[in-house]
């Protein structure tokens, strides 16, 4: 057997994260570059990692990795500065989302972490018709406001804490775009003047060319609907499951097309999936989006619960007096 230098090893791995990098950006020619472009946290550390070695061993070759760290950097750097500093608000609207895991048939941890939590909404997502009794039997803190379990990853759940004093004026399952299988919940909510427009979300896992070209359609249609929610002069929050992670292209134009914030903004180091890795292999694909008249308060994950993503927690206020100036319109 063959043993190459430690050298040889370190640029040929250098050599396949660099063009990985690059063919992230090339999701149009095919859907997995599409896939590559998520993973720019763990290309950073890994050519970090190279470039020490090549220090080590004092080798000039270290210099090539420079290039794909930088870009690498600056699109996770990107998330670093939060989008309005120093935000105070009075009405503040905290939100809770989780992913209970459809193929877990005891959700006790995921039960007994929400519990623990101080929540206005919580959304749960993988609700089956199994789990479902469990939850509302658990959560003895929280009560039931809509459900629509499934037997695969599709269902979902909201509740609101006991005695709970939120207006909530309207709460309806949609599917976005009408022809989807995917059943999400939205519901209206009163906080000061304002109205919100929430939405429970999980798009579909782009892991097939037909789950890729879907995933798009799904990014688009919930855009429109943010957009009508915004025509109506209402605020937007769309908070679960992308599958998508901040630097992709779809991820990037849906917040230019909606006009929408990523809560993530200022809080760079939250990432989400897989919930039982450890931190250097997770990545983030579990967001919450709002419209830009509302700010961010506070956002952290939560750790594992027994899922195969950590919950997330993000502290909403409003940001802006009007929505006319918000909104951009």
């Amino acid at each position: 057997m063959v043993r190459l230098p430690l050298s040889r090893l370190c640029l040929f791995a250098g050599g396949l994260i660099t063009l990985a990098t690059l063919l992230g950006f090339a999701e149009q020619l095919w859907w997995r570059f599409e896939l590559l472009g998520h993973f720019r946290w763990q290309y950073c550390w890994l050519l970090l990692l190279l470039m020490a070695i090549g220090v080590w061993q004092r080798q000039r070759w270290f210099i090539l990795w420079l290039v794909p760290m930088a870009i690498n950097g600056a699109l996770i750097l990107s998330l670093a500065w939060p989008a309005q500093p120093g935000l105070a608000a009075v009405d503040t609207l905290t939100v809770l989302h989780a992913n209970i895991d459809h193929t877990n048939p005891q959700p006790t941890a995921a039960i007994d972490y929400v519990n623990r939590q101080t929540a206005d909404i919580v959304f749960l997502q993988e609700i089956t018709p199994t789990t479902l009794p469990q939850i509302v039997e658990g959560l003895t803190h929280y009560r039931l406001v809509a459900a629509e379990p499934k037997v695969i990853s599709h269902g979902s759940a909201m509740f609101v804490p006991q005695g709970s004093s939120l207006k909530i004026l309207s709460k309806q399952i949609i599917q976005v775009p009408n022809y989807s299988q995917r059943p999400l919940l939205t519901v209206d909510i009163q906080l000061g003047s304002q109205r919100i427009s929430l939405m429970s979300i999980h798009l579909t896992r782009p892991g097939t060319v037909r789950g890729s070209h879907f995933q798009n359609i799904e990014f688009q249609a919930v855009t429109d609907w943010a957009r009508r929610q915004m025509d109506a002069q209402k605020s937007v929050v769309i908070i679960g499951d992308f599958n998508s992670t901040p630097w992709s292209r779809r991820m990037g134009t849906m917040q230019r097309q909606g006009n929408l914030q990523n809560s993530q903004q200022g809080h760079i180091g939250q990432m989400t999936w897989p919930g039982d890795l450890p931190f250097l292999l997770q990545i983030a694909i579990d967001h919450c989006l709002h419209s830009r008249d509302l700010g961010v308060l506070h956002r952290f994950t939560g750790p594992y619960i027994g899922s195969d993503h950590l919950p997330l927690h993000v502290t909403l206020g409003i940001a802006h007096v009007t929505l006319g100036i918000a909104h951009g319109s």
